[in-house]
């Protein structure tokens, strides 16, 4: 199973190129009817911040132990929710949305999700950048400590691999999975700290979550928190889980790709 999962990665990794253009033409392609072209892809988030921004900040309690603007915290936390939610609902209906290739013997359709992926990573850099406006604007400059965001992304963009192996290989023959993942997103969005402060002792039940990690890992990054081996065990937990996901989703992948042509 390890060794299938590695073939997997080798053979993105072989097609990085392909996988680059497909992306971007993906990007493309989403906006492309519409007036304001890809102007949408940021339009829309950014809307949902301000929304989330101006209700928030009205009902939250007045002796928050928040040491930087609420601002700072809504707009760190919501930044990996949307690259996460984005790109897991995009790339589970991959292989049916792309169903023409998916027929076709020659071309490696085990790229399909990661291109989904790729192609919310361009949205979510520009989200990284207004990330950073906003916390300086805030007063919270950054430091070195946001380097960490790349390890952190790295982080977020392996899981969603896994998961999305999972999801997208069983869209096909299971279709009701998608409003299954609408309601579970709900769920796990107030389960995480994105939008609220949790007491440290929900904070702990939280961490079941590995997401918790990469939603706090950003945080820190944007506003000079902890650095990533400082949280040594929470990491090994994460990678531990995420391997698991990953060979769950090779397995997955490869019992039901060869049945793929027959239910598209």
């Amino acid at each position: 199973m390890i060794r299938s999962t590695l073939s997997i990665f080798k053979n993105i990794v072989e097609n990085r190129k392909l996988l680059l253009q497909f992306s971007f033409n993906d990007f493309k392609a989403k906006y492309a009817g519409s007036a304001l072209g890809i102007v949408w892809a940021f339009i829309t988030p950014l809307v949902t911040v301000l929304t989330y921004w101006f209700v928030f900040s009205q009902i939250r309690s007045a002796d928050s132990s928040l040491t930087y603007p609420f601002i700072v915290y809504l707009v760190t936390g919501l930044i990996p929710w949307f690259f996460f939610s984005d790109s897991l609902i995009s790339a589970t209906s991959v292989f049916r949305e792309y169903s023409y290739l998916v027929k076709k013997v020659v071309f490696n359709v085990q790229i399909l999700p990661t291109s989904k992926i790729l192609s919310s990573l361009y949205t979510h850099l520009f989200f990284i950048v207004i990330g950073f406006v906003v916390t300086s604007a805030s007063g919270v400059w950054p430091t070195l400590k946001a380097l960490q965001l790349i390890y952190y992304l790295f982080c977020l963009i392996v899981f969603l691999t896994g998961l999305t192996w999972i999801t997208a290989s069983t869209q096909p023959f299971l279709p009701d999975i998608m409003q299954f993942i609408n309601v579970a997103m709900q769920t796990i969005m107030w389960t995480l700290p994105v939008i609220w402060v949790p007491s440290a002792r929900i904070m702990q039940i939280l961490k079941i979550n590995p997401l918790y990690y990469i939603v706090q890992g950003y945080r820190d990054s944007f506003t000079n928190g902890a650095w990533f081996w400082e949280h040594w065990r929470y990491g090994l937990y994460f990678w531990v889980f995420t391997g698991i996901l990953l060979l769950i989703g090779t397995g997955v992948f490869k019992r039901l790709k060869p049945h793929f042509s027959d239910v598209l």
